[in-house]
């Protein structure tokens, strides 16, 4: 199953984990081992948390909007440059406790994409850029406006999960891959209005943090 059409309330990653984790905890439970029916029960429960897949309402977006991919909180907006093109960066970092389903950010296609495996180091080490496991994507909008997303992961034992094809086409909300914790950075062209700042909370496929041709 695909990640885009995986609409259970959790996301088909998770079946076979929280399976195991749950007949564990069942045995433990029958068996009266307290203490190991606590400690699965709460990786269970952490595990539901970290896999759970709920539907968004794209519905209310206008047009040129693009709603962020992911979940979390707001870094940093700034200016930067790729490929000797101005472009405004916008920095976000999702935690485990966010939703870990990443959405397409409008109406479009994707013109490219790349993984890196890797490394999960704590993004505040310097080799995390270079060793951490990474995406990155490119997506251009039903009237050709091209915007880059970069996922890198962070501490964490679930690989980034990246389920799409070049040239595949996106509906905005649509689910296109798994990140459970780390870093994604959303470049948007620099006529882009910027509708967020440090410290916004978004929601991948609801949150609009920007339009494009604004300005």
């Amino acid at each position: 199953m695909s990640v885009q059409t995986d609409t259970f309330i959790l996301s088909s990653r998770g079946w076979l984990l929280s399976g195991v984790i749950g007949a564990l905890f069942l045995f433990f439970t029958m068996t009266g081992l307290h203490l190991f029916q606590f400690l699965f029960g709460s990786l269970l429960l952490a595990v539901l948390i970290i896999f759970r897949n709920p539907e968004r309402n794209t519905s209310e977006t206008e047009a040129d909007s693009v709603v962020s991919s992911v979940d979390g909180v707001v870094l940093s907006v700034e200016e930067s440059m790729v490929d000797d093109n101005k472009m405004t960066k916008i920095t976000i970092m999702n935690s485990l406790w966010d939703v870990s389903m990443l959405r397409a950010p409008f109406d479009g296609v994707v013109e490219g994409f790349k993984i890196r495996r890797g490394a999960s180091l704590p993004l505040y080490n310097p080799l995390s850029d270079t060793l951490n496991e990474k995406a990155v994507l490119s997506f251009r909008s039903t009237k050709g406006d091209e915007i880059y997303i970069e996922h890198l992961s962070e501490q964490s034992c679930f690989s980034i999960g990246i389920e799409v094809e070049k040239s595949q086409k996106f509906k905005e909300g649509a689910r296109y891959g798994f990140l459970a914790k780390g870093r994604s950075i959303i470049y948007l062209p620099k006529n882009s209005r910027i509708t967020v700042n440090p410290g916004s909370s978004v929601r991948a496929g609801e949150s609009v943090i920007g339009y494009l041709n604004a300005v």
